[in-house]
């Protein structure tokens, strides 16, 4: 699947990989750095029906699901619209069945990760494809994140 002729985010178009993680974790500034003064909490109130990472998951997760569209749903537990975009998301997830992988990263147990991959707002979505971020979109707002998803699943379909 080509998908160059759709513009990319300058940010989003290297590949994801771990090397390219470890490397980039030198220049982020302080600024960005997401950051959680609320306790930890467990996962029982985010969707039960997409996989949560970690950061080991998260890599095992685009590789095995590379010749698929992937979403990553960037939160924590503390975000009231994170909270708000489960529901979005599992209508996303009913939808968009066979063609886009969904996946969670709770930013706010993993903060370190959340630096790393230049998350700044809550909840961000990240769309993969076959490693490389090809969109990103930020903020609770589903109508935005279904018709991204419809654009590139067509796109996919396709090629």
């Amino acid at each position: 699947m080509v998908l160059s002729s759709v513009r990319a985010l300058p940010r989003c178009q290297r590949p994801v990989t771990a090397s390219s993680v470890a490397s980039t974790a030198t220049t982020v500034t302080m600024e960005e750095k997401v950051t959680s003064e609320a306790p930890q909490s467990t996962n029982a109130t985010a969707s039960s029906s997409v996989p949560h990472l970690d950061d080991q998951t998260f890599y095992q997760f685009l590789q095995t699901n590379g010749d698929n569209l992937c979403v990553v749903d960037y939160y924590s537990d503390w975000c009231g619209p994170c909270q708000m975009m489960n529901k979005e998301l599992d209508k996303l997830v009913a939808a968009f069945p066979k063609r886009v992988k969904f996946a969670k990263m709770n930013v706010g147990n993993h903060p370190e990760f959340g630096t790393r991959q230049r998350i700044r707002a809550l909840p961000t979505f990240r769309l993969y494809y076959k490693g490389a971020c090809v969109d990103e979109l930020t903020g609770a707002r589903p109508t935005h994140l279904r018709q991204m998803l419809t654009h590139y699943s067509l796109m996919a379909s396709i090629n």
